[in-house]
């Protein structure tokens, strides 16, 4: 513990040092990190709707007008027991008619004389690849006039939330290095700043790791503080868009919920600053730790003598 409070010690007497620069790096690191954020906020909402779509994929069977209870059981026995089939649920008439005025601001009772809704099936696949296998199957079956799942839908949402994954992915990736690179470059300032005296500790015998721990801590504290910040402003900023749904009373079921969120991205913001602040402090020290950059002039004019 004596050891690390004297390579902290020395580690903020560096960044104070360099206030100026310092400050521009954790500026820096913190917009990266902010838009890394972004981008993370969209590929876990993204992730979660496709999940959410893919492993609970709904399609609807319509029952026969009359089709007794017994003869519904009978279908949904056959059903259950089909490949990727997860959940069978009976939808009655009563209940089908019931949920369609819950999605519906007028009285759909004083617009019709009777219920023209039919008794259903709500089927839960386990796998888009199965959906239309299954819906053929299930439309032979006797009692069911007519099957749907929305596969025109699924037929194009899917590929579209799969390219944005991916361009989100590489602008995740192209941000991270944005960031390292900053951190890279202030490491090397602070190094050459200091080199007369990394010389000096390495001519008295300190060893390599002696003289890289304070520069890993000081790109340590800028990946850190800068996830922090970024953390706060992403929070920030989805909470103002998921209130901004709410009040426009907007559906929103692939937006994941804001505790949920913010702990995913502080987990995923706070290793990634960390890791990319300690990899580039290792690149900028191991780039400059060989003996003749480190030697000032003078040193450099008495080898000889």
């Amino acid at each position: 513990m004596r050891n690390f409070g004297f390579f902290l010690k020395e580690t903020i007497t560096g960044i104070r040092r360099h206030s100026g620069g310092s400050l521009v790096t954790f500026i820096q690191v913190f917009i990266s990190l902010f838009f890394l954020g972004l981008c993370l906020l969209f590929i876990i909402n993204t992730n979660h709707f496709v999940d959410s779509f893919l492993n609970n994929l709904e399609m609807g069977a319509f029952l026969e007008e009359g089709l007794s209870s017994d003869q519904a059981v009978e279908l949904m026995d056959i059903i259950e027991n089909l490949p990727g089939v997860r959940e069978v649920t009976y939808v009655s008439k009563e209940e089908a008619f019931s949920m369609m005025q819950q999605y519906t601001t007028v009285d759909i009772s004083d617009l019709v004389r009777e219920n023209p809704l039919p008794a259903s099936l709500e089927i839960t696949v386990t796998s888009p690849r199965a959906a239309n296998e299954l819906k053929e199957s299930i439309a032979l079956l006797e009692g069911v006039t007519d099957v749907r799942y929305g596969e025109s839908q699924l037929q194009t949402l899917l590929p579209m939330f799969y390219g944005l994954e991916i361009i989100s992915f590489f602008w995740a990736v192209f941000t991270a290095g944005a960031t390292l690179f900053t951190i890279t470059n202030t490491i090397k300032l602070a190094i050459l700043s200091r080199k007369r005296e990394i010389k000096i500790m390495q001519l008295v015998g300190a060893t390599s790791w002696f003289i890289r721990l304070p520069f890993l801590i000081e790109g340590l504290i800028y990946g850190v503080i800068g996830a922090a910040l970024a953390l706060g402003l992403v929070g920030i900023t989805y909470d103002l868009v998921l209130k901004f749904m709410e009040s426009r009373n907007i559906f929103n079921p692939w937006l994941v919920n804001l505790d949920v969120m913010i702990g995913n991205l502080a987990v995923m913001l706070f290793v990634l600053g960390g890791v990319i602040g300690i990899l580039a402090s290792l690149i900028a020290v191991d780039k400059h730790m060989e003996d003749d950059v480190y030697t000032p002039p003078f040193l450099k004019e008495g080898v000889g003598t």
